[in-house]
Parts: structure tokens; sequence; C-alpha cells
């Protein structure tokens, strides 16, 4: 309660001081117009009327060309790192496929070791 007095009193006397002070008359209007214009009512350029030239179309056009070269969730992407940008990545992926032969989907913690028949 002694909290909820001291506050009430030290806001009290700063608005006391603000409003009786020569030159805070236009820094309170200014406060209470900017205050009121930015929080509640928003920024001029927010209420700024644009035109958007926008193809709904582009997107999914845009996410079939990603799929053909990425693949889904990237998975060409991710294979395409995995082996290298140096030149010899045909080398590693033939090496991987070796490796990953008879593992599903080179799942190897389900059946690992592979057996080959």
């Amino acid at each position: 309660m002694l909290q909820m007095r001291f506050l009430f009193v030290f806001s009290f006397a700063c608005t006391l001081l603000l409003l009786y002070s020569q030159p805070a008359d236009g820094f309170i209007l200014r406060l209470i117009s900017e205050t009121l214009q930015n929080n509640v009512a928003g920024e001029p350029i927010t209420h700024v009327r644009t035109d958007w030239n926008f193809d709904p179309e582009a997107a999914k056009k845009a996410r079939s060309i990603y799929y053909e070269k990425n693949g889904y969730r990237s998975a060409k992407f991710i294979e395409r790192i995995g082996v290298g940008l140096d030149g010899r990545h045909e080398e590693r992926r033939q090496a991987q496929e070796e490796r990953d032969l008879g593992r599903l989907n080179g799942e190897h913690f389900i059946n690992y070791p592979a057996e080959i028949a």
C-alpha cells in the first residue's frame, strides 16, 4: 500500500511539475498527440494506400521449379552438398551406393550390417 501511495504522489508531483513549467506546454501537447497518433491510430505511413502487382500462380511455378532442381524437402540439394563440389562427386556417389547396398534408403541403424546376397 505504501508503494502505491508513493507511486501516486510521485506521478502527481511529476505531472504538476510538467504542467506548470512554461516550455513544457508544447512538450506535453506533443507527447500526448504523438502517443495517440503512434500507439493508438498508427503511424501515418501505415494508412497510405499502395498497389502491388501480385501473381498468385508465381509461387506454384517457383515451387515446381524448386522441386525439380532440389527435390522434395531439398533431398537432392542435401545429396549434392554431401558428395562435394570439387569435381569428384560421381566417385563419391558411387562409393555411397556401394556402401548402402541392401539398406533401406541408407538408414543403416535399422538393418546394419547390410547382408550382401
